[in-house]
């Protein structure tokens, strides 16, 4: 198997298994200990990390790409090998986010739907702000929702590091 193929499907269990355990302790703690926050910002914060493990899923592949040439890669298989893990995370974590919102938690748009419709209370918004705001959050965290944004998000994002990273782990001209 490919290093890219393989590591692409380590990182991609690893990213959608980190997600979803990281919301969930954290807002249990969250709503144990009362700290207020907001579940979104939680889910946000978690996301952001995950993109730690998806750079570091790129940059082994990206190594492991390099070691099988024998040292030698190119900025285009750079790109690629890095590519390639962007593609496999997004499927992997978009499956995982959609047994986590159907198996796992099948009541999490809800949830938070009625945190979102809290915070609006709280910030002292109208019936009309808080039916209007609510659209948003109902299309962003339906199960279509939850599955396009680990899609596009780590594709996009995984796109990007590789950009970066190319640059950096392409071999250097003697």
């Amino acid at each position: 198997m490919k290093p890219s193929f393989k590591v692409g499907i380590i990182t991609g269990i690893a990213v959608g298994l980190f997600a979803i355990t990281c919301f969930s302790i954290f807002n249990w703690l969250n709503t144990r200990f009362g700290w207020g926050l907001q579940p979104a910002t939680i889910r946000g914060l978690s996301g952001l990390l995950t993109i730690v493990i998806q750079g570091t899923g790129i940059y082994f592949s990206m190594k492991g790409t390099k070691a099988v040439q024998n040292g030698r890669l190119t900025y285009r298989q750079a790109l690629k090998a890095g590519f390639t893990v962007a593609i496999i995370t997004a499927l992997i974590t978009a499956f995982f986010g959609l047994i986590y919102c159907t198996v796992i938690n099948p009541g999490y748009a809800d949830y938070m739907i009625n945190e979102a419709r809290k915070a609006m209370l709280d910030a002292g918004k109208s019936a009309k702000q808080i039916a209007d705001g609510l659209v948003g959050v109902r299309r962003e965290f339906s199960i279509g929702g939850q599955v396009m944004e680990a899609l596009i998000a780590q594709t996009v994002v995984g796109t990007i590091i590789s950009l970066i990273m190319s640059f950096f782990m392409k071999s250097k001209r003697s």
